[in-house]
């Protein structure tokens, strides 16, 4: 799971999609990689070969290069949100941590933004009280994007 659309994230950094411009040079938007990154290695591959799921997602209807985990996870699997010892043992901390949550989900809610701008993931199902945000990504060209949204929304029967 998620091998192949981390090696397609790669492409889509080669193609220049998530380049943004630092003074004269042009660089990667580093958090918005990560983020992707990480949504890439939790959802399942597609089939670039053949431009269709793999088989046994096709038997079991389970969408491909679909995100819903949410911005908790990227943060407690990458530990974004720790506190230093002193933090930690200071008699604010629960402040501390959550002020920390805040700055973080809003991190990561940026590079949402970024990559939904660039094309690189759309919202399929958007986030309700209890239930995260469902995202596409669209890593490779537009015929093979098209085929795994249709896909996605065939087995989400959206």
């Amino acid at each position: 799971m998620g091998y192949k659309n981390m090696q397609a994230v790669y492409d889509v950094n080669r193609a220049g999609r998530m380049a943004i411009r630092r003074g004269d040079n042009m660089t990667l938007n580093k958090n918005a990689e990560l983020v992707l990154m990480f949504m890439a290695s939790q959802t399942y591959d597609w089939d670039s070969e053949n431009n269709c799921p793999p088989k046994k997602l096709m038997d079991k209807q389970v969408p491909c290069r679909y995100y819903t985990l949410g911005w908790r996870a990227i943060s407690d699997a990458l530990g974004m949100v720790m506190l230093t010892p002193e933090q930690a043992m200071g008699g604010n901390a629960e402040a501390k941590m959550k002020t920390r949550e805040n700055s973080i989900q809003k991190s990561i809610s940026d590079a949402w933004v970024f990559l939904r701008d660039r094309g690189i993931i759309k919202t399929i199902e958007p986030a309700s009280l209890g239930k995260n945000a469902g995202f596409l990504l669209l890593l490779g060209d537009d015929a093979e994007n098209a085929a795994v949204e249709r896909w996605a929304r065939e087995c989400l029967g959206v």
